[in-house]
């Protein structure tokens, strides 16, 4: 299936409805509530581990410490790409449910 703007646009237009329906099923479960801890965790860890880089590169003089800086950076950002590519998919399966009823 090709996205465009069009579909991007009526998956977030659905996002009300799923909010509503998660409202009134009562929140997160036990299982959902794990995950989400499990998620602030990582970035936790990985925001640590970028400002850690960070501090040694300005506490030490050697030019290659920046590469440790852009691997931190890298991470950070492929994390946050990874949770919300998974974020979206998420919300356009539940328009999708929501729409089909």
């Amino acid at each position: 299936m090709s996205r465009n703007i069009n579909h991007v646009l009526r998956v977030l237009a659905g996002l009300p409805h799923v909010v509503r329906r998660r409202r009134a099923r009562g929140g997160l479960s036990h299982e959902q509530f794990k995950d989400a801890c499990l998620i602030v965790q990582f970035l936790f860890l990985v925001h640590c581990f970028l400002f850690a880089a960070i501090w040694w590169e300005q506490s030490h003089d050697d030019p290659l410490n920046w590469l440790g800086v852009g691997v931190a950076v890298a991470w950070v950002v492929f994390f946050w790409w990874f949770l919300l590519k998974h974020a979206y998919t998420n919300l356009e399966n539940a328009v999708e449910k929501e729409i089909s009823r």
